[in-house]
């Protein structure tokens, strides 16, 4: 029976911009990882033969699961197909399920997994305001993954181990690996994403203070789309990260949104955009570090992380620089991006997603990977 049996082992993160999902069958630090887009909708199951014809050879964007008879598309083939719009203002536990068992089907695919019976060893990411969701979560997924379609016929998968932390639970988790004690003093984690900002705080060994705003990217996006014409919501998204994320000379992700057809008006319209982000950039680390002042007081280090993380990064340094003391027995203070996460070598996530993975990459390392070694060769099924 145990030989019908394969593990999988994964870390999801229920990205507002995209989920991010590292997976192995092998118990490595090197984890596979894809993307996928965040849209689902519930689909006619007339559909689903036109659908399942291509997900073999692009299996993450041509993903769909059926659930008690009902039918969803999920990620690239929910917005492209089936036009799904995303809602940012609902939880993310309303489609956790349909993305889990979607993401789950896709690296059953690009494993080349032949059995039908999987035992899963899983971790996931909330926002703060959502934890307390976390046992429902759990319920209800260890219920659908029992049975369920996918592209590629039915799967059964036992949900062996569960865990969800709050967004930036990775990198806190790391940090305390790598610092080592904390003792008396208190540990502030703040993650910047699309959607939200959030923080939460870690002293005495105990986690407190979940808060989130709504200041994510996307409220840059609003703002700068509220301040220009004509621009798609997606092709605006990359082109203002592409560009904040780069050097501040490099006009090439801007020139590609232009859309006026002569010299003179697409000068003014890149004036007019590059004046935009400008000031969405201003108005929003305003706003987020007066919220921040207010829910991280008194606070001795901090780690920081997300996509707008690395954005932001030398506004984080600045407006806490000087004002944490030094740790103890070293001239320094402690302001770390990702925990202090360095990538293992020969990884396969490149440069320019490490920071949007970082959180999960940290719950690979320090969550998945022990616990799935303490299992390891202990199974009696």
């Amino acid at each position: 029976m145990a030989s019908n049996i394969e593990h999988l082992y994964a870390v999801v993160d229920y990205g507002s911009s995209s989920l991010k999902f590292v997976y192995s069958q092998e118990l490595d630090e090197n984890p596979h990882y894809f993307m996928m887009e965040p849209e689902t909708i519930e689909i006619p199951a007339a559909s689903i033969d036109e659908c399942r014809q291509n997900f073999n050879t692009y299996p993450v964007g041509h993903a769909f699961v059926g659930i008690g008879g009902r039918y969803y598309a999920v990620g690239e083939l929910a917005r492209t197909r089936f036009h799904s719009t995303m809602n940012y203002h609902e939880p993310k536990t309303n489609n956790a399920i349909c993305r889990t068992l979607a993401a789950i089907a896709v690296a059953v695919r690009l494993c080349r997994i032949k059995t039908g019976k999987i035992r899963l060893f899983l971790c996931c990411v909330l926002p703060p305001g959502e934890l307390l969701d976390r046992d429902i979560l759990e319920d209800d997924l260890r219920q659908a993954l029992t049975s369920f379609e996918t592209p590629i016929g039915e799967l059964r998968v036992q949900l062996k181990y569960f865990n969800c932390h709050p967004e930036g639970g990775g990198l806190s988790l790391f940090y305390e690996h790598k610092r080592g004690d904390l003792g008396d003093r208190s540990l502030g984690v703040i993650m910047m994403g699309h959607r939200n900002s959030s923080c939460f705080k870690l002293a005495n060994n105990t986690y407190s203070s979940f808060r989130s705003c709504d200041l994510g990217f996307i409220w840059m996006v609003n703002y700068i789309r509220s301040r220009t014409s004509g621009y798609q919501d997606n092709d605006l998204t990359v082109a203002v990260a592409t560009y904040l994320l780069g050097k501040e000379e490099n006009k090439a992700p801007l020139l590609k949104l232009l859309l006026r057809n002569t010299e003179t008006g697409r000068e003014k319209e890149l004036d007019r955009l590059i004046e935009a982000i400008a000031s969405a950039k201003i108005e929003f680390w305003q706003s987020l570090s007066q919220w921040l002042r207010i829910q991280l007081p008194n606070i001795d280090e901090i780690v920081f992380g997300g996509g707008v993380g690395r954005i932001f990064a030398q506004e984080i340094v600045d407006r806490f620089e000087n004002k944490l003391s030094n740790v103890p027995g070293e001239n320094h203070q402690a302001i770390y991006i990702n925990g202090g996460l360095i990538y293992p070598e020969g990884t396969s996530i490149p440069v320019e997603l490490q920071d949007r993975f970082a959180d999960v990459q940290c719950l690979w390392e320090k969550d998945i990977l022990p616990i799935a070694k303490s299992y390891h060769g202990k199974d009696t099924l």
